[in-house]
């Protein structure tokens, strides 16, 4: 066979509309909780029997036993939620225990054939949350192959270079969160994002977690280098590829194909590729625009995806501690505004938004999506890796109250009971144009919704878990709770067009030790 090396079948700029699964990352990423539940995993320091957290009060991250004074403003603050027995095994340092393969098997199978209780619903549920793709369009699986087999050097094992967890059952190297889809491309086979993907990853202390904001992902760097080096391996100097791009796997293209037989393999993977049909292409300048994202952030409406046409960057939202009905209207919550922005009502609303971009949302009524609904409302934040001496723990919640944090994070997991505009917290005020609504329109490009979606603001998220975020704000820019509290220097304009400024209330009016007793409390939740 001759492969025509002037002509390449298949370039970067082709490669990258085969990317328009990952709208996927953000559809499980925001939503409820109805039932509170035990995390089944605990830190690797605590006793390895039970959950750090398991037998304490609904407020022990706040008090290991000091007597409280009568109307302390502490007992406002937020706090860890009870515990209750477990049904699923979420949260664990070794791998197999958390995705219970085997517990689920045939979990779904039986809900379709009647089965009501509520194990089943929720092992049903979370087999769907590593599985299930509802029919969309994803990633040629021949190129996921072929970028294992001989890019894994660069891509890492189960591309967890790229902030993935590999998938120990993959015999060809696939991560977890990347599941066989009926959706193709054209006539091409393709694997597609699930909510793993972006809400499951790995605890700075080796425990692994289900809801957990994979804020590891780099979306960028996966949108653009993952056609890019069966490119090159047919023209090295391609401009259709970024120079960064180049430089950096151009070595490893060069090596593989020193091994014998690469040349005729990419060229059998480029020709299946034909099949594909063609699609939106991203010039140089937005392949430096997205390589310039930080890892677990995001614009998820613009090319190759729908596009809104801004460029509205956000990150990935943990999924622990969603309120129930009853602690939405305790709280004041008028819906469960999902979404940074606040604006839409309800999961079962969001996941039927995203249906559509597969099979269609008539193909999945609310019985079919309500296992996984059910399952994301069950998660929770599991027990922190450390937590300070409890008088400063105390200090840091008071604080929170008296300095008029609990303003903005009112409700039941310390998010916000209100939608706030951009000009009232001072942050980069671009995600106000998602949507590319019209005043007091629907959101733009057949994206349907009610108008009220467009709220043009921002929400306070839900603190909840905040010590695995190292990465704050509504946009990811910036890194840390020392950050937030500008105990360390904030980066400034990044080149992704984002700002970190703004939520000057945690610099500003507080000494060192205030901030750090704030940060201690936080780290409990």
């Amino acid at each position: 066979m001759t492969v025509d090396r002037a002509k390449p079948e298949c370039d970067a700029a082709r490669m990258m509309r085969w990317s328009c699964w990952l709208l996927l990352c953000l559809a499980c990423g925001i939503g409820p909780a109805q039932q509170v539940r035990l995390d089944a995993g605990q830190p690797p320091q605590a006793d390895a029997g039970t959950d750090a957290g398991a037998h304490e009060p609904p407020d022990a991250g706040l008090d290991a036993g000091e007597t409280r004074d009568a109307g302390d403003p502490a007992d406002l603050a937020p706090v860890r939620w009870p515990q209750v027995s477990p049904v699923t095994h979420d949260v664990d340092a070794d791998l197999a225990s958390v995705l219970e393969r085997p517990a689920l098997a045939g979990a779904c199978a039986r809900v379709e054939a009647g089965g009501a209780d509520q194990a089943t619903r929720l092992r049903c549920g979370k087999w769907m949350f590593f599985n299930e793709t509802f029919g969309t369009v994803g990633v040629p699986t021949a190129l996921l192959d072929f970028n294992q087999k001989h890019f894994s050097a660069f891509f890492g094992r189960g591309f967890e270079q790229l902030g993935f967890v590999a998938d120990p059952a993959s015999a060809n190297g696939h991560p977890i969160g990347l599941s066989p889809t009926t959706g193709k491309l054209g006539n091409v086979e393709t694997t597609a994002f699930t909510c793993a993907s972006c809400h499951f990853g790995k605890l700075a202390d080796g425990r692994y977690a289900v809801g957990y904001a994979n804020l590891r992902l780099d979306y960028g760097q996966f949108l653009v280098t993952l056609g890019a080096p069966l490119s090159l391996s047919f023209n090295a100097n391609d401009a259709n590829v970024a120079p960064a791009v180049r430089a950096r796997l151009g070595p490893h293209v060069e090596a593989a194909k020193q091994t014998q037989g690469f040349t005729v393999e990419a060229g059998l993977v480029g020709l299946s590729l034909l099949g594909a049909g063609s699609g939106p292409n991203l010039s140089v300048a937005e392949q430096e625009r997205f390589l310039a994202l930080d890892p677990g952030s995001m614009d998820f409406l613009t090319k190759p995806l729908l596009d809104d046409g801004v460029w509205t960057v956000s990150r990935i939202i943990p999924l622990w501690n969603l309120p129930d009905a009853s602690q939405r209207a305790t709280a004041g919550l008028p819906h469960e505004r999902l979404s940074w922005n606040g604006g839409v009502q309800t999961l079962e609303e969001f996941l039927k938004g995203f249906v559509a971009i597969g099979v269609g949302a008539s193909a999945w009524n609310d019985a079919r999506l309500a296992p996984l609904a059910e399952y994301i409302r069950s998660l929770r934040a599991p027990a922190p890796i450390a937590v300070a001496d409890a008088a400063v723990v105390r200090d840091g919640a008071r604080l929170f109250v008296t300095r008029g944090c609990l303003g903005c994070h009112d409700g039941p997991s310390g998010e916000s009971s209100r939608v706030f505009g951009f000009a009232e917290i001072g942050t980069d005020d671009v995600y106000a144009k998602i949507y590319n609504a019209p005043d007091g329109g629907s959101p733009c490009c057949g994206l349907g919704g009610d108008p009220s979606v467009v709220t043009r603001g921002v929400k306070a998220p839900r603190l909840a878990g905040v010590f695995t975020q190292g990465r704050l704000l509504h946009n990811g820019a910036l890194q840390g709770l020392d950050a937030l509290f500008c105990l360390t220097p904030r980066r400034g304009p990044l080149p992704d067009g984002r700002g970190d400024q703004g939520h000057t209330m945690t610099c500003e009016g507080l000494s060192d030790d205030e901030k750090r007793q704030l940060i201690s409390y936080l780290k409990s939740l």
